[in-house]
């Protein structure tokens, strides 16, 4: 099968041992002595997990300790702040503690949580049980406290810990399923991992016995079903270890992991074990941490989309199969590769990761609300595709947002006819939240049939998650032609969602070399998106960092500052300055690829969101302007031009103050390094007394109207906005309801009222009622208006709930 072919996927749940080869597990801590020991070949589970983000954790108060204040009972946080966290694998299931990191708390039972900081500062041994899914089971831990009392405790989950003190003795730790039967011993010392037999022929419990002290943190791998479940694993190492380990699924080749990470003295350091199976023990202080893997003997594995079931290779613009590499700022608390394929097209088929003590097997909430810098989860984009969310992507985000990203004058607007349709009459331009004509329903009617008989989206054809809010744009695209639409999908599948999700460190020097960056809002709200060729430097070269770029720009614009049904467009400045001079003439068709990589990432990948484009400063004058606009197609001519009197033809359609200097505007032109973050300004649309919304704004509101930011109290389903699809019943009654609890237009709001009938839909006008649609909070609202008032009277004092504002 060649490279980039499509393959069948494993189950990642369960694998069955073939062949007679002989393997070891090398288990490994750096600096460290291997110790190879015999691995078992029986069925092994794991449950598949995702990363999830750090939650803000309540202050700590002192621990006290369960059962009548014995060291060996449960640590219990006590206060209102308290929070409770469930199980990194469980699905909420009381009693279901994770591992112990640092600064999170870890549930018990409601009301009660662990620490890291406990289990640090006490002198105590942590048993965990890392289970499958098949079934629930429950481990015990009987010992005699330091106080010569005896204690058992025990918790059911996926994903358990106990906590005992370390000077506890005659532990003793067992196992048994939910509603099925006790965990009996095997054999891990051989192959087969054979259930083991008494003198009598019965088969003994499994039970670890410490008559001593043993290592500060065990972790026991359980899996199997309800009736044969058994331990296949168990893992020693120090509390302020972490655990790295790959499992080969198969036996077909021997692989090996490599670790790079920087220590506590801030020194790079390199690990690497080869085996069947792999461990690698680091301290929980080591950051910067890149984890990837080999073939002996064949090649580097490289990255396939895991969110894929047919699980194909991953590749860039380049037309380069990139390596498959992880990632990490701060060590994870456990993370488990699984590994499979042969020599030449091995794979990490699934991912297992325990981190900040979370629940990493639940259904992230994708739409809370943003807070922050507002960077969005990794998780969002970890499950199956036709899950992944239409927009959004960028996680990590550190640099601050522009105070003037989403003014209240934007999540107000209200576009007219010849800003729903070009012209009033040509290609529509507003599509979500939104009626749609019969003509364009009939056409999305098509295309969920023709997803039907491929076999996406069920026997209704249903859109999948991350290109629903598209369908009618690839449409309109594509001239309604379904099958063209269908083959779109595709190519936003390779180009747009195997890139992402993109962490902001990943792009953010190429962010600042100047290249493509946002820069103030056009008359109709629309942001401007400018982009130099001149300035891709060493990108000009290397397709796939240009469109990484790309992506991350104009996904920032869908994630934070688009507002469906108002504002859903962007506009484009392409300024050629230089171009001749910065780029070899040897590079010069390498320079004309990447810039139609990002031509193709504008026109397909973000189809219909370019409401017109000028290309500035053309070498050669109007002769080669003439003749680039020979080959634009007839219905693309009315956005595309090749304006000479910039002021004139671009800076018309701006306030001067949104504008650089050199295209047209007032506004100071920007260096390479100071075009991100992202520059937004206040009244992009200048003192207009007649706009459709000022009679209802209040004095305040309309004064302020761009002088406040409202996206830290967006959504991301507040910025996705949703496709009024009406081809049929199904597909209305998945968004009427949501639709009227919306920011509305009055033109939307009408045309809701009469598809769904009922009661009227009140139309959002002034900023009190976008905060009571968004749910803002009192206390947020008055920090807007803080924000928005004067400086001498910006200085405030808190007492006895109220908010006192004094004059300077």
């Amino acid at each position: 099968m060649a490279l980039g072919a499509s393959r069948s996927r494993m189950p990642t749940w369960l694998c069955w041992s073939s062949g007679a080869v002989q393997s070891d597990e090398e288990s490994v801590s750096p600096g460290r002595a291997a110790v190879p020991r015999s691995r078992s070949l029986r069925p092994r589970c794991f449950s598949k997990g995702r990363r999830v983000a750090r939650q803000p954790t309540a202050a700590i108060t002192t621990p006290t300790l369960l059962g009548g204040g014995s060291p060996g009972g449960k640590l219990r946080v006590r206060g209102p702040t308290a929070q409770v966290f469930t199980s990194p694998t469980s699905r909420t299931i009381a009693g279901s503690p994770a591992v112990p990191t640092p600064g999170s708390r870890l549930c018990v039972i409601p009301g009660e949580a662990y620490t890291r900081t406990a289990s640090m500062t006490l002198d105590v041994v942590i048993f965990q049980m890392s289970c499958d899914k098949l079934c629930i089971r429950t481990i015990h831990v009987a010992y005699t406290d330091p106080d010569g009392q005896q204690q058992k405790n025990s918790e059911s989950g996926y994903n358990c810990s106990i906590l005992v003190p370390a000077a506890s003795t005659d532990v003793r730790v067992s196992f048994s399923v939910v509603g099925g039967r006790r965990v009996y011993k095997v054999d891990r010392g051989q192959r087969h991992a054979p259930y083991v037999k008494d003198a009598q022929g019965s088969y003994m419990l499994e039970e670890f016995v410490y008559a001593s002290k043993p290592r500060q943190h065990m972790q026991y791998f359980v899996t199997g079903t309800s009736l044969t479940s058994w331990v296949s694993e168990v893992d020693e190492r120090e509390r302020s270890e972490n655990l790295l380990q790959m499992l080969s699924r198969d036996f077909r080749c021997i692989r090996s992991m490599h670790v790079s990470y920087t220590d506590s003295k801030g020194a790079r350091q390199q690990w690497s074990g080869t085996g069947a199976k792999v461990k690698c023990h680091l301290h929980s202080d080591v950051t910067d941490l890149e984890v990837t893997f080999s073939v002996v003997g064949g090649s580097t594995v490289r990255k396939v989309d895991r969110r894929d079931p047919e699980m194909p290779w991953v590749q860039d613009a380049n037309g380069q199969y990139p390596q498959e590499k992880f990632v990490y700022k701060s060590c994870p608390g456990f993370v488990l590769y699984e590994i499979c394929g042969s020599s030449l097209r091995p794979r990490i088929s699934n991912i297992v990761e325990h981190c900040d003590g979370q629940e990493l097997d639940q259904q992230p909430d994708q739409f809370v609300l943003a807070a922050g810098n507002c960077s969005d989860s990794p998780t969002l984009f970890a499950v199956p595709l036709d899950q992944v969310p239409a927009i959004g992507g960028l996680v990590d985000l550190q640099q601050p947002h522009s105070e003037h990203l989403l003014p209240a004058e934007v999540a107000l607007f209200e576009p007219t006819q010849s800003e729903l349709f070009q012209g009033g009459t040509g290609a529509r331009l507003i599509f979500l939240n939104t009626a749609l004509t019969q003509a364009e329903n009939h056409a999305l009617g098509e295309f969920h049939r023709l997803l039907a008989s491929r076999g996406i989206g069920g026997t209704a054809g249903d859109f999948p998650g991350y290109m629903e809010p598209h369908a009618l744009r690839m449409l309109q695209a594509n001239k309604f032609n379904v099958s063209r639409a269908a083959d779109l999908m595709k190519s936003m599948v390779k180009e747009r969602m195997q890139r992402l999700p993109i962490a902001e460190a990943d792009v953010l020097d190429d962010l600042r070399k100047g290249f493509i960056y946002w820069h103030g809002r056009d008359k109709k709200c629309r942001p401007c998106c400018v982009i130099k060729l001149g300035s891709l430097g060493e990108m000009a070269r290397d397709k796939e960092r240009a469109v990484r770029t790309a992506i991350f720009t104009l996904e920032y614009a869908l994630r934070f500052a688009m507002v469906p049904g108002r504002v859903e467009n962007w506009v484009v400045i392409i300024d050629l300055e230089n171009l001749s001079n910065v780029v070899s003439p040897w590079h010069m068709s390498s320079m004309l690829a990447t810039g139609q990589a990002i031509g193709n990432t504008l026109e397909k990948v973000y189809c219909g969101r370019t409401a017109w484009l000028k290309i500035v400063n053309m070498p050669g004058g109007g002769i080669l302007g003439r003749a680039i606009n020979s080959l634009i197609p007839p219905e693309k001519k009315d956005k595309v031009s090749f304006p000479q009197d910039l002021k004139a033809e671009i800076g018309v359609h701006f306030e001067g103050h949104q504008l650089e200097l050199r295209y047209g505007g007032s506004a100071p032109d920007l260096e390479p390094e100071a075009t991100y973050p992202f520059h937004f300004f206040p009244n992009c649309r200048g003192v207009q007394g007649d706009h459709a919304e000022a009679s209802s704004m209040s004095d305040w509101e309309h004064r302020n109207a761009g002088d406040i930011s409202l996206h830290q109290s967006t959504t991301l389903e507040f910025h996705q906005g949703m496709l009024w699809d009406e081809s049929s019943e199904q597909c209305r009654d998945r968004w009427a309801n949501r639709a009227k609890t919306c920011s509305l237009t009055p033109q939307s709001s009408q045309a809701l009222l009469q598809i769904t009938g009922g009661d009227p839909v009140q139309p959002c006008r002034d900023l009190a009622s976008w905060m009571e649609i968004m749910k803002v909070t009192t206390t947020s609202s008055r920090r807007l208006q803080l924000e928005a008032a004067t400086p001498e009277a910006r200085c405030e004092d808190v007492l006895g709930g109220e908010v006192v504002v004094v004059s300077l």
